[in-house]
């Protein structure tokens, strides 16, 4: 385990943190003198502030690197109202056990399965804990409930084994292991991800890359820029196989579409050789690349934030050419994207696009030898396992698709296919196979 101590954390109505001395007052009014708290507990009525004091002070003095005990602070009135902390904790297991109480004003508002709840996720996600648990006397059952609403399982009643100030009483165990919290938490998020918001939850895991250094996500540099200017230029619609110089028409004066393209790497290589570029895409970080060109280089491009599983946001025959790079894979309907690219393209136009073949869906590594793991199609909105393994893999919710979807989808909107190649992936333990497609098509 990792102990970190009495660090400060943060809920939506409460803040834990550190108790000071100028808190004894608070806890005074709101806790300590409270009749009705201390009930079953082992500790009686504070009847003076001195006596509150000394208390606070005593747990101030102790406060350390494996010491855990907050005070309960609501935020809308700054005040502390009551505590949570460990009783005690056990290094070899690594257990704690946690106990809390509230001022009785405060009761049946759900503040302390507030407070629970994130004990519950520190102690797991930041020390490294295997197990959390509580007990109370079976005679105040709404301790319990606190404790089954933070996800504690009752693990059964030891008899007449504790003494408080009612006297020797049953005790109720609860607890939660590591294993329990971490399936929880990932049967949470498969059930959050639906087919109406998985979308934005790919927008969210873009951005992510992006921060991190993502390959799409890093601009040109000027450099590059320039060689396009001077007309030495290339651009990728999937991961390694330069698209033909042939397949674009006469970009100078054009009105090109980058369609899921953001990342700062094509459009400002279009826009040096004279097309007017708009780049449409769902996530403002990868946008946000482009801008940084844009501003660098001086350039006049339109951004625009969108999802292209909705209708485009573009008037019908508006562009001249479509680049759609490896993206709809991360789309689960890829005829409506066909659809939309058919309607906001003028007649004659060019549609230019990367295509995820689906074969990378059937193999969960490069390992030799392919071992296939996945089922076809592969569709995590239908299929809770392959839901998890994206999940687990921060792989972004994605979606195969057949040639008919890919091809089919195309000629069904009513485009002509004039051209295709075939890639590989990139990297080299890459299979040794074609994962891609870009094909050229013409309304």
């Amino acid at each position: 385990m990792t102990h970190k101590g009495t660090v400060p954390l943060e809920m939506e109505r409460l803040f834990l943190r550190r108790f000071t001395l100028a808190d004894a007052d608070a806890m005074f009014r709101n806790t300590l003198r409270d009749p009705e708290v201390p009930v079953y507990m082992t500790w009686s009525v504070y009847q003076t502030i001195d006596a509150a004091r000394d208390y606070i002070a005593s747990i101030v003095d102790g406060y350390g690197k494996t010491s855990y005990h907050w005070a309960i602070v609501i935020k809308e009135t700054g005040e502390p109202v009551g505590s949570i902390g460990v009783g005690r904790y056990n290094d070899q297991t690594r257990s704690f056990s946690i106990g809390y109480s509230i001022g009785s004003n405060w009761w049946r508002r759900g503040y302390m399965t507030e407070a629970l709840r994130e004990l519950v996720r520190f102690f797991f996600e930041e020390v490294g804990a295997n197990r959390i648990e509580a007990q109370h006397d079976v005679r105040n059952p709404n301790s319990g409930k606190v404790m089954q609403k933070a996800g504690l399982r009752y693990e059964g009643t030891s008899r007449q084994s504790e003494h408080n100030n009612q006297g020797i009483h049953d005790e109720a165990h609860y607890a939660i292991l590591a294993s329990d919290y971490f399936a929880a938490k990932a049967n949470a998020a498969i059930a959050d991800v639906t087919a109406e918001n998985y979308t934005r939850r790919n927008a969210e895991i873009i951005g992510n890359w992006t921060d991190a250094g993502w390959l799409w996500g890093t601009p040109i540099s000027h450099e590059v820029y320039a060689d396009a200017l001077r007309g030495k230029w290339d651009v990728l619609l999937t991961p390694t196989k330069f698209v033909p110089h042939d397949w674009f028409p006469e970009l100078r004066g054009s009105k090109l579409l980058g369609l899921a393209s953001a990342g700062g790497q094509q459009m400002p290589v279009f826009a040096a050789l004279g097309a007017n570029c708009t780049v449409f895409d769902i996530s403002e970080k990868m946008l946000d690349k482009d801008r940084e060109v844009m501003v660098r280089e001086g350039l006049a491009l339109s951004i625009v934030q969108g999802d292209m599983t909705k209708r485009l946001p573009f008037d019908d025959a508006s562009f001249d050419v479509i680049f759609h790079p490896v993206s709809n894979c991360y789309v689960e309907d890829v005829r409506h994207v066909w659809r939309e690219c058919f309607r906001i393209l003028k007649s004659g136009g060019v549609l230019l696009a990367g295509l995820d073949n689906g074969t990378n869906f059937l193999f969960d590594t490069y390992d030799r030898p392919l071992t296939i793991r996945n089922t076809y199609p592969f569709n995590p909105l239908k299929n809770v396992a392959q839901m998890k393994k994206l999940l687990d893999d921060d792989d972004g919710i994605q979606f195969s698709h057949s040639i008919e979807e890919q091809i089919g989808g195309q000629l069904e909107a009513g485009f002509t296919l004039t051209h295709v190649f075939e890639d590989f992936d990139t990297g080299a333990d890459a299979g040794d196979y074609p994962g891609y497609w870009a094909t050229r098509a013409v309304k």
